[in-house]
Parts: C-alpha cells; structure tokens; sequence
C-alpha cells in the first residue's frame, strides 16, 4: 500500500499533467514523425532567441548589448549572449537595463566549457527563463535543483558533447535560481549533443516547455535512459514545473517515451 505521503505526491503530479502537460489540440503522439509544435503561450510572456548567439562584456555599455536576443517589459530590458574570454573560452552573459542604466550583468558560468545563453522569455515578473547551451560538464550551471542538475547524470556519462539547459533567473539580482539539462544519450550510454529550437514557452497553465532536437536519442522521463528510438529526426519536446525541478511530460519524434505529452 503507498503511503499518504506518495498517493499525495502522485495525485498532485497528475493535476499538473492535466493543467500543463497536455494542453494544445495538435493530435501528435509519442513515435509520431512531425515535430511537435510549442503549446499556447501565457499571456503576457515575450521571448527572444537566436541560434547563434552574440556576444557582449559585462561592463559595456546598453548599445554594445544591442545585437543580443533581449526582451522588454516597460523600462527594463533582459540582454542574453556570452563573452568572449581568455583564448576560446565562452561564458553565458545575462544583463539587465533599465532606462538605459546597467542594473546587473551575471556570467553565470566561467568554468572551462564553453557556454552560452540564447534565448529568453520574460513578462516583467519576478523570473526569468533563460536557455543555454554548454560544451562538456563541470560548470557552475550544475547543481541548481532541476530535473536533471548535472551534464552527465546517474549512470550516464561524460564527455564533450554540446547540450541544452534551461534555467530561471530572478530579475532582481541576475541569479541563477534553478536550472535543469536536457541532453541526448548514445548506445554506449555516453552524453550526446542535444540543442535548443527556440526559447521556451510558459503555457496557459503555468508550465515551461522548451522545444529542442537530438544528435541520437533523447533522455527519458527517468532522467537515466534513452528513449526508445527508430529514426532520424529527433525533435524533441520538454515539458517542466515553473521551478523546472519536475518534468511533467516529454517525447520526440520517432521514438515512445515514458511520459509522452500527448
């Protein structure tokens, strides 16, 4: 018999399924060939985003910024990039304006991979989302209480792969407030390349979904394994709680996942 303790969890994750997870009327299933398309968005929230980033130094001014995936809400404006460091290394640059006045600007990791942030999504309230890209693990983007908190988690490992993470900035201070990976998993049960197709998206109901494609087959529900795959494209589709500690739903195309979307 579970206990009240795990019939309450359970019951409440079903709830979020029913008002985040399965939203939408596009007919897609697990296994499914087309790309399955973003959820409606939450009124309110404007995202930014750019394949290739650019790039911006803390400590320059709003005009050096301008090129950046940015949005505006008001006064305030959230820049994302990546600087340029010493010999090829990349860092993700986040920064606010207000006004035109430099409010902060976080690197949010200055470790030895290379990273960068390229997209966000904003509606002027307390977070951000912020989607980067990391070249290895090892990274102060670990670590952070998402659903997979680490580039190489349980019996997954390493290596130098480029993979996705989503994380949620409080716009107050810049901070990095929680941050989740998604990655994609090779036969040999190494790290895979897994990257964004846009910024995410706060739906209707108040879950993040962030829309990505991987180089072989995605990470499954459990956060341990790959899903079952039978061909190329792998569009992938990732649906979080707002503190992207919990995946409430994910699938991708040619292949049956544990806990499709749909």
């Amino acid at each position: 018999m579970p206990s009240t303790l795990t019939a309450a969890r359970a019951a409440t994750r079903s709830l979020l399924l029913l008002l985040l997870a399965c939203s939408g009327d596009d007919g897609s299933t697990a296994g499914a060939t087309g790309s399955p398309p973003p959820g409606p968005a939450a009124e309110g929230w404007i995202s930014d985003y750019s394949e290739g980033a650019a790039a911006a130094e803390c400590g320059a001014d709003e005009a050096a910024f301008a090129a950046l995936p940015h949005v505006t809400v008001g006064a305030a404006t959230i820049y994302v990039g990546f600087d340029q460091v010493s010999g090829n290394n990349q860092d993700p640059v986040v920064a606010r304006f207000d006004a035109g006045q430099p409010i902060w600007c976080r690197s949010h990791e200055d470790d030895g991979p290379d990273g960068r942030a390229h997209g966000v999504t904003w509606d002027g309230g307390p977070y951000a989302y912020v989607v980067y890209t990391i070249v290895g693990g090892g990274s102060d983007l670990e670590g952070k209480g998402g659903w997979l908190s680490s580039y190489a988690p349980g019996s997954i490992s390493g290596g130098g792969p480029k993979v996705s993470v989503v994380g949620r900035v409080d716009v107050s201070d810049g901070e990095l407030d929680a941050a989740t990976f998604v990655i994609a998993v090779k036969s040999d049960n190494k790290v895979n390349s897994h990257g964004p197709r846009g910024a995410v998206t706060v739906l209707a109901g108040g879950g993040v979904e962030f829309l990505g494609a991987s180089a072989h087959k995605a990470i499954d529900a459990d956060g341990e394994s790959a899903m079952d795959c039978t061909d190329y494209p792998f569009d992938t589709r990732y649906r979080f709680s707002p503190d992207l500690s919990q995946l409430l739903c994910a699938d991708a195309t040619n292949c049956a996942s544990q806990e499709p979307c749909d």
